[in-house]
């Protein structure tokens, strides 16, 4: 059976890969990706994957268009060598922010679309922004929730404090931050914002001082708002500050403000950005190695999806 399977990946996460393979005993697929005509990529399949089921293992990255656009290359050019399925694993899809932008919605339609026209059967990613985005997308859309990626952090480094406030400022993290809260039988608060001279102001009704602060957020851009938020909860008394940040720091010119502020540490999956010594790094292997072996050996992803 493990020979219907095949894993493909690009050079950036052929660690992750080499070590699923070997460990599920799958075949590791090679693909050799250039640039032509100074910057036209050209995408070749060097193994053999005609009527094979590709798991293509593949995280969208800075600078995020580029990285979209070798993606179809190289789902294309599977596709294109005869690949019976393509099941797509990646860390981070982009555009999901759709609830407050409208021109979110229409970037995700169009990205949704050209996803659709490579081919690609099914779609595994870690984390989503808004789940809801499932229903702007024809190709099933498969998703490992924050509180499961992170669930050895949590209980390693949470569940044991007694003096734990879960919080975030992303009214689309609350569910979460509360799920989180229930899990480590902690208080939960959510401030109120006010925009002021095009900075936000937080506020809270709840009693921080003394207490340690977990902030759940999806990713962190520039890093002033959750820097902001942490120096108000540290004026407000709070002691430790960690931060959950699914999908890490999407800009370098973050990491030096972070590296000053009041903030303790932050926890991210395994992503492509500067290095710091906040910035702490959870690897997404083993949920990948479930994911594949789960999907090979034909039984329920309920366990790693709920």
């Amino acid at each position: 059976m493990e020979d219907e399977y095949i894993i493909i990946s690009t050079n950036k996460e052929k660690a992750q890969a080499t070590t699923i393979a070997n460990k599920l005993n799958l075949t590791l697929g090679d693909i050799n990706i250039k640039q032509v005509q100074g910057s036209e990529t050209s995408v070749d399949v060097k193994s053999y994957v005609n009527y094979k089921k590709v798991f293509l293992i593949y995280n969208i990255s800075q600078p995020v268009n580029e990285s979209i656009m070798q993606l179809l290359f190289i789902a294309d050019a599977i596709r294109k060598e005869g690949a019976e399925k393509i099941y797509l694993i990646t860390s981070y899809l982009p555009y999901t922010k759709i609830k407050y932008r409208t021109e979110y919605k229409l970037n995700f339609s169009l990205f949704s679309r050209l996803l659709q026209e490579t081919n690609i059967d099914k779609i595994y990613t870690f984390g989503l922004y808004s789940p809801k985005i499932s229903f702007y997308l024809k190709i099933p859309l498969y998703n490992v929730p924050l509180i499961n990626l992170f669930s050895k952090v949590i209980e390693d480094n949470f569940t044991k404090n007694k003096n734990l406030i879960i919080t975030t400022i992303d009214y689309e993290m609350q569910e979460t931050s509360k799920d989180i809260a229930k899990k480590t039988k902690s208080e939960v608060i959510f401030p109120t914002k006010d925009i002021i001279n095009n900075k936000i102001k937080f506020n809270i009704s709840g009693n921080v001082n003394g207490k340690d602060i977990l902030i759940i957020s999806d990713s962190i851009f520039t890093g002033e708002n959750i820097i902001e938020y942490s120096n108000y909860l540290t004026l407000k008394g709070a002691k430790n500050i960690s931060v959950i940040a699914t999908h890490g720091i999407l800009d370098k010119k973050a990491i030096p403000l972070i590296e000053k502020s009041v903030i303790k540490q932050i926890y991210v999956i395994n992503h492509n950005y500067q290095k710091s010594e906040k910035i702490k790094i959870v690897s997404t292997t083993k949920i990948i190695e479930e994911i594949i072996k789960r999907t090979v050996d034909k039984k329920n992803l309920k366990n790693v999806l709920k």
